[in-house]
C-alpha cells in the first residue's frame, strides 16, 4: 500500500539523506525529496509542501532550530520530526517548544524509525477526521 503522503528529509549528511529516503520508500512512501541546509530545506518545504519533515537539528547556512520555526511559521500543519544527535534535554526542550513533533535520536535503528511514522501517521489521520 504506497502512503500518498509527501515527505522533506533535511539533512547536511548525504549518507543520512540516502538512508532516510531508502528506509522511507520501504515504508512505502513514495514521494520523497531532500535538502543538504536549512536553508534549501525551508525553500524546498514551501514549494514542495511535505506533510512530514525530517529535519536535521545542527546544520551549516541554517540550523535546525531556525529551520523549525520558518517551517512552522509557514505551514503548521506540517508535522517535523528532528532528527538529531544532540541528547542534551535542553537542546530537545528548544525543538519541542518551537514546534517539533517528533524528535528521532541519532544513529537510529529501523524500529525506531517505524514506531516515529507510525506515531506521525497516527497525528496525521486523527488530524483528517477531526
Amino acid at each position: 500500500m504506497a502512503l500518498n503522503l509527501k515527505v522533506l528529509v533535511i539533512d547536511d549528511s548525504a549518507h543520512i539523506r540516502i538512508l532516510l529516503s531508502k528506509l522511507l520508500k520501504s515504508m512505502d512512501f513514495e514521494t520523497i525529496e531532500t535538502a543538504e541546509n536549512g536553508r534549501l530545506g525551508v525553500e524546498k518545504a514551501g514549494t514542495f509542501k511535505p506533510d512530514i519533515v525530517f529535519l536535521d537539528g545542527i546544520m551549516p547556512e541554517m540550523d535546525g532550530l531556525t529551520a523549525l520555526g520558518e517551517i512552522k511559521k509557514n505551514h503548521p500543519e506540517t508535522l517535523v520530526v528532528i532528527s538529531s544527535s544532540l541528547s542534551e534535554r535542553e537542546r530537545v526542550l528548544q525543538f519541542k517548544e518551537a514546534g517539533a513533533d517528533f524528535y528521532l535520536l541519532k544513529p537510529f535503528e529501523r524500529p525506531k524509525l517505524e514506531e516515529i511514522v507510525k506515531k506521525a501517521l497516527a497525528l496525521l489521520e486523527s488530524r483528517s477526521k477531526g
